[in-house]
């Protein structure tokens, strides 16, 4: 039961945004259902013969009939102790109500909702016990009613078919005494502990919005002109909200209409009467003041977004305004491909006549749909340079070529097509690279273009159905095929196409070639004790990458880089080790061999000195963070700034805790205690890595390991120290403590890790880095940095960058910007997906998919 409920903790994130989804999910089928019950050329009917102050007044009595739900939401606060804005209250309180009237469920809808808006500041517990007291009284209203209506039915001139309701209104109207007689007995957190005012304020709020529920049904049918007695028309309406409350449905939709028609039928009102007086009644209960909301709630979003990503979501879309534009400009250009599609359109219409400089007909349509559709899945081959598109791409243009010579002679396409294939003929040189890696970004184009031509072509045959009505037909008759036969063939040539398609790409991508290759330990230890390395070198024992070596011209390894590979992104941790006067023909050694298999490297994490060298290369840079240096030579805990560190110190050194350092090899009974502590430290959290090392026995065994021990001798924290074949810099990766491990034992352990390794003779003190750290939040920024910066925000959920730049903040003497590179051929947005993806899954999902795409590791578990 723990684990269950730890695992619903951690992942109560995931639960938030099932339930907005959902909630936005079920309001937009019941506006839909609303809708289908809702006859526009009825309502305008309808308005015709109501007159001008009648509307108005209708209006009105709608938003006054909601406006007392607000009381809930004033009280809940209350009970938060909380004070939010009067403006931000109101509309809250309005979207939230107005949303739970469209919605249902018994206000089930309403009750999450006031905690993802009111509860997110305070403890869980008490948001809980606070939403149940709302919760047990929002029907006490409706309740109070069914009391009511229960002594007219009974007591009453009702006619006979009332009467057989009176179960549904004793059942419903039980429920206020109930609570009142549980909220006064039971003592319990959840229902018992309220006060007299706030239990009288929760009824009279309930009774209010009853009040106006009823009363606004009964006011827009007096409006109407309708003649009705409302001692009879309370019970009806009472027993309705009962079953249709306790049957869950949304809106009350269904249940609720039916029986008000037969209902007010009974009571001699028409039935068409009937109908308009409910559809008035959604209309200015339900509709309008959603609509209200809907408004309110677009105001809060987008003010929340542009305050929380310092006003990116308005410049992206100010940025896809001038998109638009642009795209408005291209239109011209497309124009000239649909006119092989639709030529009669251009004939008609002479202001189309001039974007077609070419004409271009093939009369057959199956053989037309199969070359155009196929001339365009070769040019993805060229586009990509690869070498086996070259040959079918050339007899594909011939068979073009004899195709229209035959078929549709016509000098312009002869010429056009001849022209085309002599340039590929002599582009030869420039189809290189030995595969195809489909890449994301060849996906989302290929797949709009595509898409786009198919739904072009089914939209034209659903046209053409003999069923359709033509009545437009002067306008768009250039949409007519000659039969259903011929573009029903067309249609057989585009699924043909699509099969193709497939095995097309599939004889572009050949037999998977990855470059690099799995780790060799000996080669690459042997390289980082000759020429050195840096923090990030270790990261290669961990086995979850690859390596890449460049040997020089004496056939000695001298630079090794470490990545990873996930569709066609290369992704190079951190910059190359090894020999520095190399490291520029390795890389571009290595962009080369990536280019050729169809592969685009990302170098992540990397520093100013290689961002320096890969500009060259034609690399965009994004900064990704900042990596915090300790001076250790300068180190001190004295002075002010250092009084909270030294109070530390000075409380681990009276309480007798150690700290000791440990040289491998390691016993199994250490190595054991240490993982109790690692799973400690985890918890129902699962192990990454790829950017940072993971519990392994085999990598611990690599480097020398720090610990904390208390009085008992026992181990209640570790870090293990990161060895980078260099005395300039030193660094550890994990580090991680007990449950029983007192608090302030990461600052004992790192200030005894300075002192450590100031004493064996290192420059400075390595923290790693701060991710987002000054980031994209200039208006000045490049917008890469922007969106990157938004991509990572939506991501926070994993992580929490503020405060681990506020924690090194205290110890940093030095910060030291780190970007990441890549080449202009990726889409930034697919980039960052790559190293969220690289940097966030756990190493279990790595086993499962071994060989085909390992999905990696979170970076910063510091």
């Amino acid at each position: 039961m723990k684990k269950m409920l730890q695992w619903i903790k951690d992942h109560v994130s995931y639960f938030k945004t099932i339930f907005i989804f959902s909630v936005v999910v079920i309001v937009f089928r019941e506006l839909l259902s609303i809708s289908k019950t809702i006859s526009f050329e009825q309502l305008g009917a309808i308005f015709q013969d109501l007159a001008i102050w009648k509307i108005v007044l209708m209006f009105l009595i709608g938003l006054i009939a909601v406006s007392p739900m607000i009381g809930y939401d004033v009280i809940l606060n209350k009970i938060l102790k909380q004070k939010p804005k009067k403006i931000f209250l109101i509309e809250s309180s309005w979207m939230i109500n107005t949303i739970n009237n469209i919605a249902g469920f018994g206000g089930l809808v309403s009750i999450g909702l006031r905690s993802e808006f009111y509860g997110k500041e305070k403890d869980g517990k008490m948001v809980v016990r606070a939403l149940s007291k709302i919760l047990i009284f929002l029907m006490s209203g409706l309740s109070i009613y069914s009391l009511i209506a229960f002594f007219i039915v009974m007591f009453g001139h009702t006619n006979d078919y009332l009467q057989q309701y009176w179960i549904w209104l004793i059942g419903g109207g039980l429920y206020f005494p109930v609570v009142i007689v549980a909220s006064l007995i039971k003592k319990d957190e959840y229902i018992g502990d309220i006060d007299h005012s706030t239990r009288a304020g929760l009824i009279l709020t309930s009774f209010l919005e009853w009040t106006g529920v009823l009363g606004s049904f009964i006011l827009i049918g007096m409006l109407m002109g309708v003649k009705m007695n409302p001692v009879q028309i309370i019970p009806l309406f009472i027993a309705a909200s009962v079953i249709g409350i306790v049957s869950m449905i949304p809106g009350e939709l269904g249940s609720f209409d039916i029986m008000m028609i037969v209902g007010l039928s009974t009571l001699g009102i028409d039935r068409e009467v009937v109908v308009v007086w409910i559809l008035l009644y959604r209309l200015f209960y339900y509709i309008i003041p959603f609509m209200i909301g809907a408004i309110f709630f677009v105001k809060n979003l987008s003010h929340s977004l542009n305050t929380r990503y310092s006003g990116i979501p308005r410049e992206l879309t100010t940025e896809l305004a001038h998109k638009f534009v642009v795209f408005l400009m291209y239109f011209s250009g497309i124009m000239i491909v649909l006119s092989a599609t639709i030529p009669e359109a251009f004939s008609q219409f002479s202001w189309l006549k001039k974007f077609n400089p070419l004409s271009f007909h093939l009369i057959t349509q199956l053989p037309a749909i199969l070359l155009g559709f196929l001339l365009l899945i070769m040019g993805r081959g060229i586009a990509a340079r690869v070498k086996r598109a070259y040959l079918p791409t050339i007899g594909l243009i011939l068979i073009t070529l004899v195709y229209t010579f035959f078929k549709d002679f016509s000098w312009g396409v002869i010429v056009f097509l001849s022209l085309l294939l002599v340039i590929i003929i002599f582009s030869k040189r420039e189809l290189f690279r030995e595969q195809l890696v489909y890449s994301w970004e060849m996906i989302t184009i290929d797949g709009i273009i595509f898409l786009a031509l198919t739904i072009l072509y089914i939209v034209i045959g659903v046209y053409n159905l003999p069923t359709f009505p033509h009545h437009k037909r002067h306008f768009i008759s250039f949409f007519l095929f000659p039969s259903e036969k011929i573009w029903f063939s067309g249609f057989i040539g585009i699924c043909l196409v699509t099969l193709f398609s497939y095995l097309f790409i599939r004889y572009l991508e050949g037999k998977k070639h990855t470059i690099g290759t799995p780790l060799d330990e000996e080669r690459a230890l042997n390289l980082l004790t000759t020429y050195g390395g840096n923090t990030d070198s270790q990261l290669i024992f961990l086995k979850d990458k690859d390596m890449y070596i460049y040997t020089d011209q004496n056939n000695e390894d001298t630079v090794l880089l470490q990545f990873k590979t996930l569709n066609n992104k290369c992704v190079v941790m951190g910059d190359p080790s090894g020999k520095k006067e190399d490291f520029s023909a390795a890389v571009e050694q290595f962009i080369n061999e990536a280019d050729q298999w169809g592969y685009l490297p990302v170098f992540y994490e990397a520093s100013e000195e290689v961002v320096m060298f890969l500009h060259e290369f034609g690399y965009d840079f994004i900064k990704m963070g900042e990596e915090a240096h300790v001076d250790l030579p300068n180190f001190t805990l004295s002075g002010k700034k250092m009084k909270s560190e030294r109070a530390v110190m000075n409380r681990f050194t009276k309480e007798n805790y150690r700290f000791e350092v440990f040289s491998p090899p390691f016993s199994n009974e250490l190595m054991q205690e240490l993982k109790q502590v690692s799973d400690e430290w985890l918890g129902s959290r699962k192990e990454k890595g790829f950017s940072l090392g993971f519990f392994s026995e085999s990598y611990l065994q690599r480097g020398k390991i720090a610990v904390a021990k208390n009085q008992e001798d026992r181990i209640v924290a570790f870090a293990n120290i990161m060895p980078t074949y260099t005395k300039e810099e030193g660094t550890i990766d994990l580090m991680r403590y007990s449950k029983e491990a007192p608090s302030g034992v990461m600052d004992y352990l790192f200030i005894s890790l300075f002192n450590y390794m100031n004493d064996e003779g290192f420059t400075y003190f390595n923290l790693g880095m701060a991710p987002l750290s000054n980031v994209g939040t200039s208006k000045k920024s490049f917008i890469q940095e922007r969106i990157a910066y938004l991509v990572y925000e939506f991501g926070s959920r994993f992580y929490s960058f503020r405060g681990l730049r506020d924690y090194k903040e205290k110890y940093a003497s030095e910060w030291v910007s780190r970007y990441t590179l890549y080449s202009r051929n990726s889409f930034i947005a697919y980039v960052m997906v790559v190293l969220l993806i690289l940097d966030n899954a756990p190493i279990e999902k790595q086993k499962k998919m071994h060989g085909v795409r390992r999905i990696l590791r979170n970076r910063y578990q510091r």
